[in-house]
């Protein structure tokens, strides 16, 4: 069975490589074969089509119902918007050579790591940081009963044992 089946295939090859069709003619010289030029005077049908033109307009830009890519998409704080500075809480002081820093906690759980001279919010900087303490100016407009100028102290809250 395997003879036979081996045979077949055999059989099948040698089918496959007889064609029925002749072969290609070769040139009887060794010289290649050359294209024939067209005589003079004849013109030759281009392979490569002419380019085509197109007329474009100039791109112009509208910028009706756009917003300028220039301006802010955050709106910056105005002066009304007071920071309030009593929900903050003084976590640590840390120092470094001879800066102070100041580890605030905003009443939402944010933490902040602010020296001296940084800015809180409109008219509300950091003063002095001491080993204990941070001072908060506050500046604003003049209302009655009230200074121009407040300072606000934070200080560290003092553990027992320590």
């Amino acid at each position: 069975m395997r003879y036979l089946a081996l045979g077949l295939l055999l059989f099948s090859v040698v089918l496959a490589g007889c064609s029925s069709g002749s072969p290609p003619p070769q040139q009887p010289s060794g010289r290649p074969a050359q294209a024939k030029r067209p005589a003079r005077g004849q013109q030759t049908q281009a392979a490569t089509p002419a380019p085509v033109v197109i007329a474009l307009e100039p791109i112009r830009y509208r910028p009706e119902g756009r917003r300028d890519p220039f301006n802010s998409l955050v709106a910056p704080p105005s002066e009304e918007t007071a920071v309030d500075v009593g929900g903050y809480k003084l976590s640590g002081i840390v120092w470094q050579r001879n800066q102070y820093f100041a580890l605030l906690e905003t009443p939402d759980g944010l933490g902040h790591i602010l020296k001296v001279d940084d800015r809180l919010g409109p008219g509300t900087r950091v003063k002095e940081i001491t080993k204990d303490a941070v001072l908060i100016e506050m500046t604003g407009r003049q209302t009655p009963g009230r200074p121009a100028t407040r300072t606000i102290r934070l200080e560290l809250e003092k553990k027992e044992g320590r």
